[in-house]
């Protein structure tokens, strides 16, 4: 793998081109396979905007050698990845793309698929946003560390805390902005930061995640309710 992402890298123009002249090669956007070819992690809301889009930018043309060269349309974005089924159709042609070039990774590269399907099985619809900022940070560090293979499903740990974890930093920060938004201006409670008040019991329970939104049935907004609307479990 690292001695093919090293011969690749040496003219990526040339062979990009020998893998979209190739009988069979999927459909993917060209700027795409320049990073599949250099072993960087491709931008999912590309490729999915590529594979539904009916609009094309300006046409890019290859040179193949020996008179001949081939032209290639790249698509505008215009489909975000934000679901469950957004995720899955663009990593399903990631999967398909690199593999073409690489057949050997088909395997590894279903288990990561699997694992993160995981994910998206067991959190809350309302957090799946999270589950795909931690499927970046998971490719952006295999992008970095080549050697490392997509199945290596330890070295995530930590990123699954950072990203999907009630503790980690991505889930603090965002709980963070939910009590600055709903404290009303008061920044405490105490001497100097709210005239003494007491805590209320709401006041108590904002730290607490809402068990009703867990399941489903919490009739308040974020704003309103006086928990967290965030995962119980992790």
């Amino acid at each position: 793998t690292l001695e093919c992402y090293e011969e690749w890298s040496d003219d990526v123009k040339y062979y990009r081109g020998q893998v979209t002249s190739t009988p069979g090669c999927p459909s993917f956007p060209l700027s795409q396979w320049s990073l599949l070819l250099e072993g960087r992690a491709p931008d999912l809301e590309k490729v999915l905007s590529g594979h539904y889009s009916t609009t094309i930018d300006p046409k890019q043309t290859q040179s193949l050698g020996k008179g001949f060269e081939i032209t290639l349309s790249q698509p505008t974005t215009t489909h975000k990845v934000k679901t469950y089924g957004d995720w899955s159709v663009a990593t399903d042609l990631w999967v398909e793309a690199l593999t073409f070039i690489m057949p050997w990774k088909e395997d590894e590269l279903r288990g990561y698929k699997r694992y993160l399907s995981g994910f998206f099985v067991d959190v809350h619809y309302s957090l799946h946003s999270r589950i795909i900022d931690f499927d970046k940070a998971c490719r952006l560090k295999i992008e970095g560390q080549k050697y490392l293979r997509f199945d290596s499903i330890n070295e995530f740990r930590r990123l699954e805390i950072t990203h999907l974890s009630s503790l980690g930093m991505v889930a603090y920060s965002e709980l963070q902005q939910l009590s600055g938004s709903s404290g009303g201006g008061d920044k405490g409670f105490g001497k100097g930061s709210g005239g003494g008040r007491k805590p209320s019991r709401s006041d108590v329970a904002r730290g607490e995640a809402c068990l009703n939104w867990n399941r489903g049935s919490c009739e308040k907004s974020a704003p309103d309710c006086p928990r967290f609307h965030v995962c119980s479990k992790c």
